[in-house]
């Protein structure tokens, strides 16, 4: 500071409203469009406080009375003017000071003022490329509202402000006016925690997403040109490897670096052939895609945002815990307290105006000049103004959060679902049957199969998977030869292809957001280059010539575990285990059974409930016993559109001239109440008879309807081995004795006699190998007893043993 100054502040282009202790000068937002010529910058309010000392005793000055402050305001729109044709030029400012109460002149503030046109720390003729507009960044790309456009905030943080040409006067709708309104007082994001935004929580995670780019683009092309090398792991174990790899194992759900690859993909086929007089003839083949949760299991599933934002302190653990689902929920009521708080911020201030006004005209009498501004002290606009700051910045940090959780499972369900497509692409038996006309106009049909129990952590998968499988509807696939050069609609052409190793058909793939849209709007397109020849022997024409199939993603869950048993009889499982081992007794012997005579039930519980992995400590927590039931009405609800579509009831309809299938409501604001498709009855009566019990026959059907009307069908728990592998192999077992008897009602024995067959020598106990290091399913007797018939294990494959004493 110079020394003949009293004060040097730098700031932005804002009305001054306060010096708060720990943020620095908070200033007002000026209003755009209240100027004939559309600008508004502000006025700086000056107030310096006005009393009078007295010398006590020849030593101590000490003040004797105290007067109406004094007041200054400067306008400015001038010297914004003058900084266009002159930026950075000082300029000497005289503004009269003004007695607040008479209203009267008593001297002048002498100011040196320095205006420059600045975006973002750069001068005007610099600022077209500084700012990128919030419509590529991570809020946005994952398809995100803020829910916080509407209420014109400030700063506008991940979202485009309006325009000022958007705002020019006079406008008379009310959400405008409410705009107005909030930009005259102040930002709602204050300096420390933007800057804590910033340097911490923000850094930290984009910094982990350019990590993690480098290290998968250099896993990829390592695998293509030798001169780029990666850390040799082939002499580690499958299931040790933490390096970006196509197979990641299930034992690596932790691991940061690989949040965005799903984990245990396997494309799981059977094929069936014909033998006839000694000739061999491909008679039919089945395709399940199994994996693991499509969750940000790295991020956990505990509160969110706490650590990362001391300056929210308590406020963000507020309930902010969970999946996906569960804390985009949250974060709508978190928008519902901001805009009650903006409301009562706005009914303040006018009531404040309101009983100025009733006492103006007394005091303009007396001769005592009205004061032009807020004072900060009114309790109602502090306190709403605060409880609106806070609600603002909760809101915002949930936000990003979710973003970040958003753009991992995405990722992880993007790769599943292309698998699926792929893999129904190649059973030339879905073009044989003119699915892919049907794919390319009602889109493709992929129906994820969940077998977690809707309590601890697994209910925080099933939170993420069932978000992460409703983005997938924003996809559109588009089939490329390789040479024909179409890709990149955005014009950065083959730079931003991801060139694909050790595959003989797919060469390449880009992934684009599509242009026509932000944040809820956002749309992906996918190309994926095929080998030429490969593109012109085996790709039907309806998915030729750039035709973009959208995914149709529909999700349906049933827990099949003990875990499951206690949600819905509303008991603690493990607790009650522990009450046995301590002498005491189960509380439902009948709906236990025979599970108190199980061997080892009283000789300790350590590992009575897991599935063979680490992290396995979350039979204990939050239970939801009705997120199975509503998922499952929603994903019917999907799933029925889809039939109605392809296969109409209606008579003289047609699939080709029927309208595409409704997703959601912002595809059709006027939802249509469908009657269940003949197809879906099946499935319909499960799902009503589901409430609250352990059906499995709703995955069953889900998946059988998904089969008639030629989609893929993915099969997930949490790791992707153990139940998983049971349900497969129940399927398979069907398609082979649907296909021996040429019936859909098949033998219960005889399917079981073959998912057992299949069980014991098929490829499932060597997945369990390769993800945990042993080649047995990780059930013990307690979780056998529990779950449904179809999917016991065979005892031989499970490595459950009686605990030591």
């Amino acid at each position: 500071t110079h020394p003949n100054e009293a004060m040097n502040a730098r700031f932005c282009p804002r009305i001054m409203s306060g010096v708060p202790e720990k943020d620095g000068f908070e200033l007002l937002h000026g209003v755009p469009g209240t100027k004939p010529n559309g600008k508004y910058v502000g006025n700086v309010r000056f107030e310096v406080e006005n009393t009078s000392y007295a010398n006590f005793n020849d030593n101590l000055i000490v003040p004797s009375a105290q007067s109406a402050p004094i007041e200054g305001l400067l306008e400015l729109e001038p010297y914004l003017e003058q900084a266009t044709a002159h930026e950075g030029k000082k300029v000497p400012v005289l503004v009269p000071a003004i007695d607040a109460n008479t209203g009267k002149r008593t001297g002048t503030f002498v100011l040196v003022l320095q205006v420059r046109a600045l975006l973002n720390g750069a001068s005007s003729s610099q600022t077209s490329d500084t700012l990128p507009p919030a419509s590529l960044g991570l809020v946005s790309v994952v398809g995100l509202d803020t829910l916080m456009e509407d209420l014109a905030l400030a700063p506008s943080l991940d979202y485009d402000p309006p325009s000022s040409t958007s705002q020019q006067l006079p406008s008379a709708t009310a959400v405008e006016m409410r705009r107005r309104q909030v930009a005259t007082m102040g930002t709602f994001l204050t300096p420390r925690y933007l800057q804590n935004q910033a340097d911490g929580v923000r850094s930290n995670v984009t910094s982990a997403l350019c990590d993690r780019y480098d290290k998968y683009y250099n896993s990829v092309i390592s695998g293509i040109s030798p001169d780029v090398a990666i850390e040799d792991d082939s002499h580690v174990e499958l299931f040790e490897r933490r390096s970006p790899r196509p197979f990641r194992p299930s034992n690596s759900r932790s691991d940061e670096l690989l949040a965005g690859i799903g984990f245990n993909v396997h494309c799981q086929g059977l094929s069936i052939d014909v033998l006839q007089n000694g000739a061999v003839t491909p008679a039919a083949v089945h395709y399940s895609v199994t994996h693991g949760a499509p969750a940000d299991h790295a991020a956990g599933f505990g509160f969110q945002g706490v650590e990362e934002n001391p300056d929210l302190g308590a406020e963000a653990s507020s309930g902010a815990r969970g999946g996906l689902r569960r804390l985009e929920m949250k974060r709508v009521e978190y928008a519902k307290e901001l805009e009650d708080s903006i409301s009562g911020l706005i009914r303040s201030v006018g009531e404040h105006f309101k009983m100025r006004a009733q006492v103006a005209s007394a005091r303009q009498q007396a001769g005592v000049k009205m004061s032009r501004h807020i004072p900060p002290g009114v309790p109602a606009i502090a306190h709403y103004r605060s409880k609106a700051i806070e609600c603002a910045q909760r809101l915002n940090n949930l936000t990003w959060n979710i973003a970040a959780r958003r753009a991992n499972c995405f990722s992880q369900a993007l790769g599943i679902a292309v698998t699926s497509y792929l893999a129904s692409l190649s059973d030339g038996s879905h073009a044989s049957k003119g699915y892919a006309s049907i794919w390319q106009r009602h889109g493709y049909l992929v129906t994820f199969e969940g077998l977690l129990s809707a309590v601890g952590k697994e209910l925080g998968m099933i939170e993420d998977a069932s978000i992460a499988v409703q983005m997938l509807r924003k996809v559109n696939i588009v089939l490329v030869s390789d040479d024909v050069n179409v890709s990149s609609n955005n014009g950065n052409g083959e730079s931003q292809r991801v060139l694909v190793a050790h595959s003989p058909f797919v060469n390449w793939v880009h992934l684009a957001c599509v242009t026509n849209g932000s944040h809820s709007k956002t749309q992906y397109r996918l190309e994926i280059g095929l080998n030429p020849t490969y593109y012109q022997n085996r790709v039907p024409e309806p998915l030729k010539s750039g035709a973009a199939v959208r995914l149709f993603p529909v999700l349906f869950q049933m827990g099949v575990d003990i875990r499951q048993w206690g949600v819905n009889a509303g008991r603690n499982v493990s607790s009650q285990i522990k009450d046995k081992s301590k002498g005491g007794g189960l509380s439902t012997s009948e709906s236990f059974g025979d599970a108190q005579n199980i061997p080892g039930i009283n000789e300790g519980v350590g590992g009575l409930i897991n599935d063979g992995d680490d992290d396995d400590g979350d039979e204990v927590g939050m239970a939801d016993n009705e997120i199975g039931f509503q998922l499952n009405v929603d994903g019917f609800r999907k799933l029925n559109a889809y039939a109605h579509s392809v296969n109409p009831t209606v008579a003289g309809s047609a699939a080709a001239s029927s309208a595409p299938p409704i997703f959601d409501s912002s595809e059709q604001i006027q939802m249509q109440n469908l009657p269940p498709h003949p197809l879906l009855v099946p499935l319909s009566e499960s799902i009503k008879a589901s409430a609250g019990k352990m059906e499995h026959s709703v995955l069953d059907h889900a998946a059988a309807s998904c089969q008639k009307l030629g989609g893929g069908s993915t099969i997930f728990c949490k790791s992707g081995k153990d139940r998983t592998g049971m349900q497969v192999t129940f399927k398979e077992a069907q398609f082979i004795q649907r296909f021996i008897d040429r019936k859909d009602a098949v033998s219960s024995e005889e399917i079981f006699a073959k998912a057992t067959t299949l069980r014991i020598y098929g490829n499932r106990v060597p997945i369990c190998e390769k993800n945990a290091g042993e080649a047995m399913y990780a059930f013990n007797p307690l979780q056998a007893q529990f779950m449904p018939a179809m999917l016991k294990p065979p005892p031989i494959t499970t490595q459950w043993k009686k605990p030591e004493t």
